[in-house]
């Protein structure tokens, strides 16, 4: 009976992952603010709501009690980073003694070998950009957009600047949009309510912008756990091997010059006695 409930429940995680969209609202007007909702319930993320203040909470002895706490925190926190200061002093000074008793090829080969045990850094970087290419291509193609506003007023100092500075963001605005189009879902961008305007008396731009995206859970999920094995399946191929370390490539040694001939002087012929 438990393992068909365990079974029962596994299986409906499963569904909820697949099925529960979460809708992440952005606005950007005079402040920031980030919202996600899932199974109807709103979590604001930005901003943050105002700390709540009771005045039962400050009383003489509530307050004496949070400073004994802080300061026995902060003691803690004071003896922990002591000790590990002691314990890096304490293994460098050993590294440093058993690096005095090696002789400078030694040295140089332990540090070779060290340093053959990692990956190569261009490999690691080629792996990562691969990697990442792989979630955002997952993430952004199944995410939807909906443009529900964009409203800007595009300000300067002068007319002539301003003009300019509005061709150059209605522009940079409509280059978004298709590129959005292209790498995810953009709905309804037709009954969007996006307006651009100049505005030749005032000398800033002002945003009024809310914008709202769908993703499904799993979507989330599946594109973590994928990007994951990539980067493990990857990482192991370029990870070296302990029985046959990488070897350190060594600049050619420069050819010896050779020693110019001297020229053998010729004999002076005998002269008659």
């Amino acid at each position: 009976m438990i393992g068909w409930i365990i079974v029962g429940c596994i299986v409906l995680l499963f569904v909820l992952l697949f099925t529960v969209h979460a809708y992440i609202t952005v606005e950007a007007k005079d402040d920031l603010a980030l919202t996600v909702r899932i199974l109807g319930i709103p979590i604001r993320i930005l901003p943050k709501k105002p700390k709540k203040y009771k005045i039962s909470r400050y009383t003489l002895k509530k307050i004496r009690k949070r400073e004994a706490k802080e300061a026995k925190k902060a003691a803690k926190k004071a003896r922990q980073k002591a000790e590990k200061r002691t314990k890096k002093a304490k293994k460098k000074a050993e590294e440093k003694a058993a690096a005095a008793k090696m002789t400078r090829a030694e040295r140089r080969a332990a540090k070779a070998a060290q340093k053959a045990k990692k990956p190569a850094l261009t490999d690691m970087i080629a792996l990562v950009a691969k990697v990442a290419k792989l979630f955002f291509s997952r993430f952004f193609g199944r995410l939807h957009i909906k443009a529900a506003k964009i409203h800007l007023r595009v300000g300067a100092g002068d007319a002539m600047t301003a003009a300019v500075t509005y061709g150059l963001v209605n522009q940079a605005v409509a280059y978004l949009m298709e590129l959005l189009k292209k790498i995810s879902h953009v709905d309804g961008l037709k009954k969007a309510d996006v307006l651009i305007l100049p505005d030749f008396l005032s000398d800033k731009i002002e945003y009024d912008i809310k914008l709202t995206f769908r993703v499904s859970l799993g979507n989330v999920v599946g594109a973590l756990l994928r990007a994951g094995w990539s980067f493990l399946l990857g990482y192991a191929r370029i990870k070296p091997d302990p029985n046959h370390p990488r070897g350190i490539p060594k600049p050619p040694t420069p050819p010896t010059p050779q020693k110019p001939e001297v020229p053998v002087r010729p004999e002076a012929p005998d002269t008659p006695s």
